[in-house]
């Protein structure tokens, strides 16, 4: 189970997030949904363990993320960030492997790997430089080595996964998300998209200015009436999910 406790982030005098708590068992897809600026990246970070908090705390199974050595927290939870970089020039097939560099099991890697490039669907690029990928290759390339590095009963924090790609290779993403959480792991994706969430998510964390302001089901929590109130701009749910209402 991850367990946040009051969980607060101070940047400079600027709180981040304030006194949030919540908690979800593993084999789920949380959505993580706000405006910008509401914490969602500041929370991901704080889940990954990346973040130290000014209060509260975040668990994994019993343990604090925060508290662990690098190698040993890549062993329960891996991590993507908005915004995919590589300061060194390595292939396709490298960048993925970095994700198993704390696993204990040569062989065992070999076949994370390459299931993580195939599910991705990144077989014709693995040889590919990292540099020389379009902005949504690279966005694949990073989630296929969190995909390789997280176990079976792991933790998954993606901050906007499905920035610049495609409808086809955002449907990919969502099923390779899903087999995660069907697998065992605990997914947690920040993202702006909202007709996505019922695609994807069985539970919702929604923050606004740093607080937790809902949390449950998508159709519970993302109601058109309370989108409305929020973003300014009327949506319709429909058999597909959330859309954006074409009435001006």
């Amino acid at each position: 189970m991850l367990k946040i406790d009051s969980l607060s982030f101070q940047y400079g005098h600027r709180s981040a997030l304030k006194e949030i708590t919540a908690s979800c068992d593993a084999g789920k897809v949380v959505a993580l949904v706000g405006r910008n600026g509401s914490g969602k990246s500041t929370l991901l970070r704080a889940i990954a363990g990346l973040a130290h908090p000014s209060g509260g705390s975040v668990s994994w199974r019993g343990q604090r993320l925060a508290g662990l050595a690098p190698a040993r927290r890549a062993l329960e939870v891996a991590y993507v960030s908005q915004r995919p970089s590589l300061s060194i020039d390595l292939t396709v097939h490298e960048m993925i492997a970095l994700g198993r560099f704390a696993a204990k099991t040569r062989l065992d890697s070999i076949l994370r790997i390459d299931q993580a490039i195939g599910r991705m669907g990144l077989d014709a690029l693995k040889e590919r430089s990292f540099h020389e990928l379009s902005a949504g290759e690279q966005q694949r390339c990073v989630i296929a080595r969190a995909l390789a590095q997280h176990e079976t009963n792991g933790l998954l924090a993606l901050d906007e996964p499905f920035s610049n790609l495609d409808p086809g290779e955002t449907m990919r993403v969502c099923g390779a998300l899903q087999q995660s959480a069907q697998a065992g792991a605990l997914v947690v994706v920040a993202m702006h998209d909202l007709s996505l969430v019922d695609r994807v998510a069985e539970h919702v964390w929604w923050l606004e200015q740093g607080q937790m302001i809902a949390a449950g089901a998508p159709i519970d929590v993302l109601t058109p009436a309370k989108l409305q109130e929020i973003f300014h701009c009327e949506f319709v749910r429909g058999m597909q999910g959330l859309t954006l209402s074409a009435r001006v």
